[in-house]
């Protein structure tokens, strides 16, 4: 797990008393599963609801894959929009350890912004394979708040110290 210092002021901002669990609405998501086209790896439902640029204008597979695996959690879930970010990546998590027999393979990418204009906050969560990295090695450049997960353990972790404050 790794988290920039905005993630982790964010995080200490989270009610001691929340818990994590996925939204009904991402049913839908979570029900379509992941599937694998050649080496790059999708959630289905976004799969389906994205073209994808052909030839020199097609990002590399990393970013063909967080293009593609992206979605703002605000736009699904209305309250406690960072908590249903990190339930999510946990159902995923443990639908790719369904699927896949393991739990390693994956790593999940949360960031947390202002959106310009507007009192609401965009919580974007993207999905790629571990060893092809999205972000930079040093976090601390990013205005957003960033966290990336690599396992539930990470997410258990995360867990772990928001209950440790109630």
């Amino acid at each position: 797990m790794r988290a920039n210092e905005r993630m982790l002021r964010t995080l200490a901002r989270v009610p001691a008393h929340a818990t994590l669990r996925v939204a009904r609405r991402f049913a839908p998501v979570l029900d379509a599963g992941i599937v694998n086209e050649g080496e790059y790896t999708y959630l289905a439902y976004c799969r389906a609801r994205t073209a994808l640029p052909a030839g020199k204008a097609s990002p590399d597979g990393t970013g063909r894959e967080c293009w593609v695996n992206s979605l703002h959690v605000e736009d699904w879930y209305r309250t406690h929009v960072l908590l249903a970010a990190l339930g999510f990546s946990d159902a995923v998590f443990a639908l790719w350890e369904k699927q896949q027999g393991r739990g390693d393979g994956l790593v999940c990418l949360i960031s947390k912004s202002r959106v310009a204009g507007s009192a609401r906050q965009a919580v974007v969560w993207k999905m790629h394979r571990p060893g092809h990295d999205w972000l930079a090695e040093d976090l601390s450049g990013y205005d957003d708040a960033v966290l990336e997960l690599a396992s539930r353990a990470d997410i258990a972790f995360v867990k772990e110290r928001l209950c440790l404050r109630a």
